[in-house]
Formats: structure tokens, C-alpha cells, sequence
């Protein structure tokens, strides 16, 4: 039971970790000035937005994604790996279960949906049900459930936005003069910054970084990176996908890296999106979580 208990705080440690389309050809109307330089520069911005264009395009279309895998957990020098599943429901839930090694039955459930955060511990059998905004570490980083949903389903994010809108599009920047065959693509709002690096052939999301930066607590930093693309309906969709955060929390500099390797992706809508807590489960209070959080270096 001891080999078991070890994997818990893997559960608690995701939630420090979360800190971190129209398909409508857009063209601008607007009547080109005469000036040859004018006409460079609105040149450029017409190639800029066709390629954001491109890259929203790609979004995955099915309503729902399944898979299986791997569920590895670094932090500081510990490193855990433990089975896991992956599914999530567009607009409804991303959830991540961790397995038991062989017997795989559930270690821990990580769910995130619009409205609450939820986390259960099947060993100590605990949980926490709270928003966002109760969340202060969520709150304080700028971070929402369709922020994390477009990186889970590797697609660009602005502050704010449920679904990117053809104006929305118009906000990115992409310099598609850049040498190499990764095209940057930068989107700056408020405190936070976001930077993508995409394949200039296929327009696929290959990394995402973004940065927060708080009076409290300094400047956060989230890196996402994509690989392994495999058909799922009728778009490609990350199998592999590894984030990292560096934060400062309670006055200590906190950071882990999590890779999900996953395979045999399913778009079946046969499975409950909503998950109920048993009544023989104690409700742990946010703070209580975090201290344990913090104490896992």
C-alpha cells in the first residue's frame, strides 16, 4: 500500500501544474492605399492573417476525444510515470484519470470543466469541488477552463474568449518572414504573453509558451510542446503532448514538467462528462490542497 500512496500527490500536483474558428475565408475589404510601401505592409498583414486562418482551420471537429497512455510527473528530481486516460468532451470536460500500475484500476481523477476544478484522491479518499476564481492560483495566473481546452486540443488561446471569432483571428500576429520551417505566431494581452511556433507547411501548433506576469508573484511561465500527430475524425491531434510550469507560489519557486503519451484515440460521445463524488469521500479545503501542493519538492 506504501508503492501505492506514492502515486497520490501526482493528483495534487496537476493542479499546480494547470498554471500555467470560423471556417469563413477572411479578407479585408479595405480599398489598398496607392503608396508601393502601404501596399507591402497590407500585403503582409493579408499573409499574417491568412496563415492564423490556417492554423484555426486545423481545430478538431469531433465533440469528443478518448485515449489511453502514459502519465509522466517530474518535479524537482522525482520522477513518476503511471498508466492514464485521457478524455475530453468540447466546451464540457477535460479530464485525466491516473492508473494503478497493472491493475490499473484509478489512482486519481483530474477534472476540469467551464464552472469548478475537480480533483479526487482514490487512496486518501479526498477531493476538492472549487471554481476558478476560488482557486486563487488558477485566478492569479490569468488561467480559465477554454484557456487550458485550447492547449489541450493544441489550438491558439486569447484571454477572455470562449471561441476565436474572425476578429479575434485579427489579433494574432504571425511573421511569416521568418527564416526556417517554423512560423512564429505572438498574441500579447494585459499581463499575459503567448507565443506559438507552427509548421509553415501543415500549419500545425508544434509549441506554445506563455507567460504571466503578476505584482505578487512575479512572472509565471507555461510551455507546451505537441508531436505525434495522428488523424482523429477528420484533423490531426497531438498523441504526444509535454508542459511545463515555473511559478512562485508561497514564497518558493515551484516547477514540473508532465508528458502525456497517448494512443488508440477514440470520438465516441458514450461516456459520462460529469463525475459524481461519493458521499464517503471528505471534501478537502482548497489551502489544505495547496500546503500539500507545495510540500511535494
Amino acid at each position: 500500500m506504501k508503492k501505492i500512496s506514492r502515486y497520490a500527490p501526482i493528483a495534487m500536483a496537476m493542479l499546480l501544474m494547470a498554471s500555467c474558428a470560423s471556417k469563413k475565408t477572411i479578407t479585408d475589404g479595405t480599398k489598398l492605399p496607392s503608396l508601393p510601401h502601404a501596399q507591402t505592409e497590407k500585403s503582409a498583414e493579408k499573409q499574417s492573417l491568412q496563415f492564423v486562418q490556417r492554423i484555426a482551420d486545423n481545430a478538431t471537429t469531433t465533440a469528443n476525444i478518448l485515449a489511453s497512455g502514459d502519465f509522466t510527473l517530474k518535479t524537482g528530481s522525482k520522477e513518476i510515470t503511471v498508466p492514464a486516460k485521457l478524455s475530453m468532451r468540447k466546451d464540457e470536460c477535460i479530464r485525466i484519470q491516473l492508473l494503478m500500475p497493472i491493475l490499473r484500476s484509478e489512482l486519481a481523477r483530474i477534472e476540469f470543466t467551464p464552472d469548478y476544478v475537480l480533483l479526487i484522491d482514490r487512496y486518501h479518499k479526498e477531493y476538492i469541488k472549487a471554481s476558478y476564481s476560488e482557486v486563487s492560483f488558477l485566478a492569479n495566473n490569468g488561467i480559465s477552463f477554454y484557456s487550458l481546452q485550447s492547449l489541450f486540443w493544441n489550438q491558439l488561446t486569447a484571454p477572455g474568449a470562449k471561441h476565436l471569432s474572425a476578429a479575434d483571428l485579427k489579433k494574432f500576429a504571425a511573421d511569416i518572414t521568418a527564416a526556417g520551417s517554423r512560423v512564429p505566431v505572438s498574441l500579447s494581452s494585459g499581463n499575459m504573453t503567448f507565443k506559438w511556433s507552427v509548421d509553415a507547411a501543415t500549419a500545425l501548433i508544434k509549441n506554445a509558451d506563455i507567460s504571466y506576469r503578476s505584482a505578487a508573484h512575479g512572472t509565471s511561465s507555461l510551455a507546451w510542446s505537441y508531436d505525434d500527430f495522428k488523424t482523429v475524425g477528420a484533423k490531426k491531434f497531438p498523441m504526444m503532448q509535454q508542459f511545463g510550469f515555473n511559478t512562485n507560489y508561497g514564497g518558493k519557486n515551484h516547477a514540473a514538467q508532465v508528458t502525456l503519451q497517448m494512443s488508440a484515440p477514440k470520438t465516441s460521445a458514450d461516456w459520462d462528462a460529469k463525475t459524481e463524488v461519493s458521499s464517503k469521500y471528505r471534501k478537502v479545503e482548497v489551502d489544505e490542497l495547496l500546503r500539500k501542493i507545495t510540500s511535494l519538492q
